[in-house]
């Protein structure tokens, strides 16, 4: 049998309109029906745009061969598409290719901008070996030479430039922001960092591991009015400028950590909603000063000091706590402090490692 060629079947307008009408027949979707296409008659037989056009012209019913597609229509590039519809595309990107695309030209921006982009976490860790940038569920790595402290290799965008257009959107809202900046890192660096930071970040929740001038600007760079929770790091001595910001001041929960607390600068917690510490050891009598001030305080919350020596035993003989009346279902003690002029109590819950501490009203 006389075999036709390939070449000459290319070249047949009508005999390709046949064959994209048998894969719009086949009912199978637009994409394995072009593989297919482009398998029996070669890559380059027709463009995927000629074929879509074709292909749902005969979906739709107008199964006209002699009907020219420049006839009615003109191929469009990326860019005379209407800002709505290139607004839903960049929907799609994630911020580094965010940042490409928003880079190119102003339309592009502008399209980037039409909506308001949504991340539900961006955390943020830096320390001498490593830049690492979480988006959602997207991780941006940047290793780093410990010995000169600049970026190893080169990357398509620079890791500072891609950390400040994930946060620069002008619709951005996030759910939660979390930065840990290593006091190991050259203080040039952690400014340049910094420097990304948009003037008005519109974030709920906000972990701040940082020095206390560090995360003075964060919290300042924080949108009023939309911070809910907010817990910093750092003796609350020298994060005094820290609470004296709108921002802190209006968030709804509040909470300070520190590690290593010496026993003399208990005293500085006595005011904080709510705060987490871990100290070395502390005597009963220490103990005993710690609650009764935080009794006194009438915005206490909720504390959690953590001791690396603790003996529970002899704290709960010391207080009289004896047997299992006073245990929870956690196996831990329970012991209630009255609060003076009040029905409250606080509830102190003796742990194996320390002791939680919560207001009862």
């Amino acid at each position: 049998m006389h075999k036709i060629s390939t070449d000459l079947l290319k070249n047949n307008a009508n005999y390709l309109k046949s064959c994209i009408l048998y894969e719009v027949l086949s009912e199978k979707p637009i994409f394995d029906c072009f593989r297919h296409f482009c398998k029996r008659n070669g890559e380059d037989a027709m463009s995927y745009n000629d074929f879509e056009y074709y292909y749902y012209r005969f979906y739709s019913g107008d199964v006209d061969f002699e009907h020219e597609r420049r006839i009615d229509s003109t191929e469009k590039t990326l860019s005379e598409l209407p800002l709505e519809m290139l607004g839903m595309i960049t929907g799609y990107l994630e911020p580094v290719e965010r940042a490409h695309l928003r880079s190119m030209s102003r339309k592009f921006r502008a399209a980037d901008e039409t909506e308001v982009l949504y991340h539900n976490q961006v955390r943020v860790k830096y320390t001498p070996s490593s830049l690492v940038l979480h988006v959602d569920e997207k991780k941006f790595s940047y290793d780093i030479d410990e010995e000169n402290g600049e970026f190893v290799g080169k990357s398509p965008i620079d890791p500072f430039n891609c950390f400040a257009q994930t946060l620069r959107h002008p619709k951005l809202q996030m759910e939660a922001l979390i930065l840990h900046l290593s006091s190991q890192v050259p203080l040039e660096k952690r400014e340049k960092l910094l420097e990304c930071l948009p003037p008005s970040l519109h974030v709920k929740i906000v972990l701040i591991d940082a020095s206390p001038n560090e995360t003075f600007k964060i919290v300042s760079s924080l949108k009023q009015g939309a911070l809910e929770r907010i817990a910093v790091m750092g003796c609350p001595v020298k994060l005094a400028d820290v609470f004296e910001t709108e921002q802190f001041k209006q968030a709804k929960y509040t909470n300070v950590g520190c590690e290593k607390v010496r026993t003399k600068d208990i005293p500085n917690f006595y005011n904080l909603r709510n705060f987490h510490i871990q100290v070395t050891s502390l005597t009963l009598n220490q103990f005993k000063n710690l609650w009764d001030n935080l009794a006194k305080n009438p915005a206490f919350q909720l504390c959690r000091v953590k001791a690396t020596v603790f003996r529970r035993s002899e704290l709960a003989a010391g207080l009289g706590l004896h047997g299992h009346e006073n245990l929870n279902e956690k196996g831990n003690i329970i012991y209630r402090h009255p609060i003076p002029d009040s029905l409250g109590f606080l509830e102190i819950e003796i742990k194996n490692d320390g002791l939680l501490i919560r207001r009862n009203n």
